[in-house]
């Protein structure tokens, strides 16, 4: 796959994620620092931030110290990671304060079902309004519905998954651990997780 990827000129890049898995799978073997590594500004919505350290409940799967993790790597870099806010993000912040008043009752808990999915559509739409400002947008995104979602609006916007991202730091910029980290990976997610699209393209290179 390496030997396929494509290259062109990109003007103001800017890497943005727009799914959870990417930052879980990284997190679990603590290499988020690796997003800067090409010198790109990182973007991520305010519902991806959400999900990725939110309490999933006791009869989820915990992984606390990832999600640990993830939570300080969030605010120890507040000044280098623009949070996206989108109107769903609001609307779940709000829910949350509410439920937390009323003393976190398991009835009414709120429901994390499309949510994602709404915030993206309205985070693409946002960015399509960014890229008219000469801001090319990388989008690092694993999961299905969410890259169909971008295609669907004719977003046009260049997408890589997790793996693919990893092997690029390996290839291009030569992080220690990046060889082996996709295997670290399925071994910490018992092999779940997701291998990503045959033909990922990646549009940065750092050499000629």
């Amino acid at each position: 796959m390496i030997d396929k990827l494509a290259s062109r000129d990109i003007r103001r890049p800017r890497f943005l994620i727009l799914d959870n898995t990417p930052l879980s799978l990284l997190g679990c073997i603590e290499a988020l620092d690796w997003l800067f590594m090409p010198g790109c500004p990182v973007t991520i919505t305010d519902m991806v931030a959400a999900e990725a350290t939110r309490d999933p409940g006791d009869d989820r799967d915990q992984r606390r110290t990832t999600r640990t993790y993830i939570d300080g790597w969030l605010d120890k870099n507040g000044d280098r990671i623009t949070i996206l806010a989108t109107a769903e993000g609001e609307r779940y912040r709000r829910e949350m304060l509410l439920w937390e008043r009323a003393g976190k009752p398991d009835d009414l808990r709120p429901s994390w079902s499309d949510r994602g999915e709404r915030s993206l559509l309205s985070a693409v739409q946002d960015l399509k309004q960014a890229r008219l400002l000469d801001e090319e947008i990388i989008v690092i995104v694993d999961d299905c519905n969410a890259r169909d979602a971008i295609r669907a609006i004719r977003a046009d916007l260049p997408m890589m998954g997790t793996r693919t991202f990893i092997r690029w730091m390996d290839e291009d910029f030569s992080v220690p651990g990046a060889d082996t980290a996709w295997q670290a990976i399925r071994m910490a997610t018992a092999n779940t997780a997701d291998e990503g699209e045959d033909e990922d393209p990646v549009f940065i290179r750092s050499g000629p």
